[in-house]
């Protein structure tokens, strides 16, 4: 027999481990934050392994803080049901999120997930685990490692995830802080590359966008102009637009040199070659990428670089982009789509995101019978004292 967290007893016999095969991840569910679009490529790629039940934990504010209006490129391409993945709700109440925990993490649950944002309200997770190890269920919390975020946030995490099996993070530096302050008693902190945002140089004194437009198009040069004209004086003042567009004839220099700030725009007519369009993209604050087909040279060197990336685009979602995390959608022929949409790039401008393929390595990770077994020799863990 069992005892609960709240005291109350469960009577539930636990399943030989071996014949347990369910997951549940839990964390943001919002497809307007960066933590939510990340739970849910998590949940997307762990779903072609495993049965998976994923739990929205969105408390206070937090779910409501991010990319607001500019929608998300990979949650566009997520709204195919996929009949192995459950979506539930967790209620804000404390009790009674308890009890939810207890009826969704069941016998057969193999696995819990739990996500970690430093910086948001990661109290649940403390007892996500309890709940999730009185099942029965191997534990582990997976926790985002992002630049220039402070230590003390990092830290906090400490008391939360103390009981957890394993807890996995993105940067080498995070897991050693983490593993000298969780002590010899506390799990394994290993690290994988799916959970940093790192990698990217730091602030710019003066931003580079730069956008791809299809040759001679008028039409969506000038709702690109408009949307950067937009922008107030004070802010334009450290922002370049770079437009990549072969031309002919006068109309699109033209459109150039008549814009409000066309100081601040220079026009590129010519090919770009390889080289070159990886260092374009290397040195750019944000990218624009219209209608990009499947093959297209700019929006894949984007997901390389992993840099911010708007992709300029028609009501039908484009082909590319699934998975990737740094993309934003936006109408071409709204120029104040436009313009929401770069601001919202330019504020991730410090990040580097990871590519699709990197969902699919997590996954693997977290699905494996045994994490210790899998996790050997991805991180070699600071020696624990005490």
């Amino acid at each position: 027999m069992l005892q609960r967290p709240d005291g109350s007893e469960r009577i539930d016999a636990i399943k030989p481990k071996g014949t347990r095969t369910a997951m549940v991840v839990a964390g943001p569910g919002s497809s307007l934050t960066i933590p939510g679009i990340i739970v849910s490529q998590i949940v997307q790629a762990v779903a072609q392994i495993a049965p998976v039940t994923r739990i929205e934990v969105d408390l206070g504010s937090d779910h409501m803080a991010g990319l607001h209006r500019a929608p998300s490129l990979a949650a566009a391409h997520d709204v195919t049901k996929n009949h192995h993945t459950a979506r539930l709700r967790a209620p804000n109440n404390v009790r009674f999120r308890a009890q939810a925990f207890r009826e969704w993490i069941g016998i057969d649950t193999r696995t819990a997930v739990a996500y970690a944002w430093p910086g948001m309200d990661n109290r649940w997770i403390k007892q996500f685990l309890q709940v999730a190890q009185l099942s029965g269920a191997s534990t582990i919390v997976v926790c985002q490692s992002r630049p220039n975020s402070s230590r003390s946030k990092l830290l906090s995490l400490v008391d939360v995830v103390h009981q957890a099996g394993a807890v996995i993070v993105g940067d080498a530096d995070d897991a050693q802080q983490l593993s000298l302050n969780l002590g010899a008693s506390g799990p394994t902190v290993q690290t994988h590359r799916a959970l940093s945002l790192g990698g990217r140089s730091s602030r710019k004194a003066v931003h580079q966008i730069t956008a791809f437009l299809p040759k001679n198009n008028a039409g969506m040069l000038a709702n690109l102009l408009a949307a950067f004209d937009g922008i107030s004086d004070a802010w334009v003042a450290n922002l370049r637009l770079q437009v990549v567009m072969r031309y002919t004839g006068r109309v699109i220099p033209d459109l150039v040199e008549r814009s409000y700030h066309a100081e601040h725009v220079r026009l590129v007519g010519e090919d770009i070659s390889s080289i070159d369009l990886e260092q374009l993209c290397a040195t750019s604050s944000a990218l624009i990428v219209a209608d990009p087909a499947l093959d297209s040279r700019a929006f894949s060197t984007a997901v390389d670089s992993g840099v911010a990336t708007v992709v300029l685009a028609t009501l039908e979602p484009p082909k590319v982009g699934r998975g990737y995390v740094g993309g934003l959608l936006a109408d071409h022929d709204r120029p104040a789509s436009i313009n929401v949409a770069l601001s919202h790039a330019l504020r991730l401008a410090d990040l580097r995101f990871p590519d699709p393929q990197a969902w699919v390595e997590l996954a693997q990770r977290l699905c494996a019978g045994s994490i210790d077994e899998r996790l050997v020799g991805a991180y070699e863990p600071a020696t624990k004292t005490g």
